[in-house]
């Protein structure tokens, strides 16, 4: 087509359709059938046509875009929750905005008031702390669905995980393989045996619910809690994970096993109990979250938790694009739950 510009009806006659399904295929409108929505992206691809979005924007009051908006890119799930909703999105022919809020003064609430205004059809915000006023900012008509670990107050629909039940999984992993002493670096900063009935503050954080699902495992299977086994101040790092280890070994606790927040704090454990000549899995077995690619290639490699972030972030797109093609009923939470990937820091 060297010469002049490409013309629906060149990608119409490409593709073997009609002029109206290249239009509906590309506005992201009518039913397109999945077979016929290739064959125009191909001749799309291949013919070099290029959509003109203002018009488009015009015809359709849509921008064929949506936000993702989530804290900054300093842990390794919010990249692979970007790649998956990116993925997801272009599926459906839509484009992805990305926004931080952590710079911003307001924070999510911030972001989540200017999100009409963006040039985005909706928004799938990562929040990474309660939202005040019971949710207030996300009253409104514009699409919003929340992920994360924190409630929505019914005002959006919200993407989870089940973060008790998969911390109480991977701890009777533990013990269906002997450990009894399970160290649980997923505590938060202040909750001791003391303070834990005053937990109500961050309700709803994975934190608590990690760490509520390792007590649900060991009363199931009358195995008393040891609060010594519990280090708080967020070891939520790799240096985080082995001063835990460092400062449990020079107290006296010697746990036969350790189940982490995150494969970070994990790796660090990992590390601490190898520079202290502790062998991995026979005398101590160490279990992660979030099966990052880190945790294939440690010595040995790290049993983990699997979030499947590519199902979580393919269920934040089919929400919001729901919500945005006018779907009304009532908010609902959805929680998926995690997969246990078995590897060789734990016994077989």
């Amino acid at each position: 087509m060297a010469g002049r510009r490409v013309t629906m009806a060149d990608v119409a006659k490409e593709a073997g359709v009609s002029i109206k399904t290249v239009s509906n295929a590309i506005n992201g409108v009518g039913n397109v059938l999945p077979k016929t929505q290739k064959k125009v992206d191909d001749a799309v691809a291949k013919l070099g046509y290029r959509i003109d979005t203002a018009a488009r924007y015009l015809k359709t009051r849509r921008h064929q875009t949506i936000g993702l908006a989530i804290g900054g890119f300093d842990s390794p799930f919010y990249t692979q929750l970007l790649e998956g909703v990116i993925e997801e999105a272009t599926a459906h022919g839509f484009t992805v905005t990305i926004s931080t809020y952590n710079q911003l003064e307001g924070g999510v609430e911030e972001l989540i008031r200017e999100a009409p205004y963006s040039n985005a059809d909706g928004w799938i915000v990562y929040a990474s702390h309660p939202l005040n006023n019971e949710g207030e900012v996300l009253e409104g008509d514009y699409p919003i669905v929340q992920c994360g670990n924190y409630t929505a107050f019914g005002k959006a629909d919200l993407i989870t995980l089940d973060n008790r039940g998969a911390l109480k999984e991977t701890t009777q992993h533990l013990l269906d393989r002997g450990a009894r002493r399970i160290a649980a670096l997923c505590a938060p900063e202040g909750i001791t045996r003391e303070t834990y009935h005053k937990k109500d503050a961050v309700r709803g954080a994975a934190v608590i619910d990690r760490l509520e699902g390792y007590f649900d495992a060991l009363r199931d299977n009358d195995v008393p809690i040891d609060w010594d086994l519990v280090p708080d101040g967020r070891r939520w790092t790799l240096g985080g994970g082995a001063s835990a280890v460092e400062d449990m070994l020079r107290a006296g606790t010697k746990p036969d096993a350790i189940v982490c927040y995150n494969d970070s704090s994990a790796l660090g454990a990992l590390y601490e109990l190898q520079l202290r000549g502790v062998k991995v899995p026979e005398d101590v077995q160490v279990i992660g979250f979030d099966n990052i690619a880190e945790s294939r290639f440690s010595s040995p490699s790290l049993t983990t938790v699997d979030p499947m972030w590519k199902d979580y972030a393919k269920m934040c797109v089919t929400r919001l694009l729901a919500r945005i093609n006018g779907d009304d009923s009532p908010y609902a939470t959805i929680a998926l739950h995690p997969r246990l990937v078995e590897r060789d820091s734990t016994r077989k």
